[in-house]
């Protein structure tokens, strides 16, 4: 897919603009999670989607846990500052999952116990750990570069789901989706910089302007729906008992 060796001589000849795109990058993430974890609070509803935060989970931790591979194989500044950020938004992550069972019980699942909501949720979040590795496997992805590009823009549909079923902008930001941007911008001047002939592509483009246009939608969903939740009527299911 790219040769890391490349990769690498990239970096070093363009370091200047790799610093921008790391701080492009980093910056943003954690102000978009620093507003998730404000409005959450704040509104008293889950602002994350839970697939988001549940992928970014398992990013961020697998990142975290190849260690030596950031300190001693690839052992560049970029990947060893990412690592100690990406300890930061595990912990975000975590309490967001955490708050996705306190609010998104009464949303979702009220007929639901609380224990097997939290039940269902841990076990969702392992399945999308299960998904997140076979894909993690079959990418050939040894500096996470593809893994970033997801990562960037997964939860931007889900943030449109959350805002369809709610018929409510409540717990949706604009600066969320524009932190969004600004993070999407950051990783792809990098990328095209540093693996032209894998980023440097129509495809890439085509996938590049759909997310930029989603996190556009998004925002007028933002603008034009209420902004107090007006969740639809939930059809009372069987008692889970």
């Amino acid at each position: 897919m790219y040769d890391p060796a490349q990769v690498l001589a990239a970096m070093n000849e363009n370091n200047n603009l790799i610093i921008a795109c790391f701080l492009g990058n980093i910056v943003f993430a954690f102000v978009y999670f620093g507003i998730g974890v404000a409005l959450t609070v704040k509104k008293q509803v889950y602002a994350l989607p839970f697939i988001g935060a549940a992928l970014f989970f398992w990013h961020d931790l697998t990142y975290v846990l190849d260690y030596k591979i950031w300190f001693e194989l690839y052992p560049h500044w970029w990947f060893k500052f990412t690592w100690f950020a990406l300890i930061g938004t595990v912990g975000f992550e975590v309490f967001l999952i955490q708050q996705f069972i306190k609010y998104g019980h009464k949303e979702l699942f009220p007929e639901m116990s609380k224990a097997q909501f939290t039940a269902m949720t841990v076990g969702a979040t392992l399945g999308v750990g299960a998904i997140w590795f076979l894909i993690k496997g079959s990418l050939h992805d040894e500096l996470f570069l593809i893994g970033f590009a997801l990562t960037a823009i997964w939860s931007v549909p889900f943030h449109t789901g959350i805002m369809l079923r709610r018929r409510s902008s409540a717990g949706q930001s604009v600066a969320m989706q524009l932190c969004v941007i600004v993070i999407f911008a950051a990783v792809s001047i990098f990328f095209v910089t540093v693996a032209p002939a894998v980023f440097k592509t129509l495809q890439y483009l085509a996938f590049y302007l759909t997310f930029n246009i989603w996190c556009l939608v998004n925002i007028y969903l933002i603008r034009k729906l209420p902004a107090a939740p007006a969740y639809p009527a939930l059809v009372p299911l069987q008692n889970w008992s």
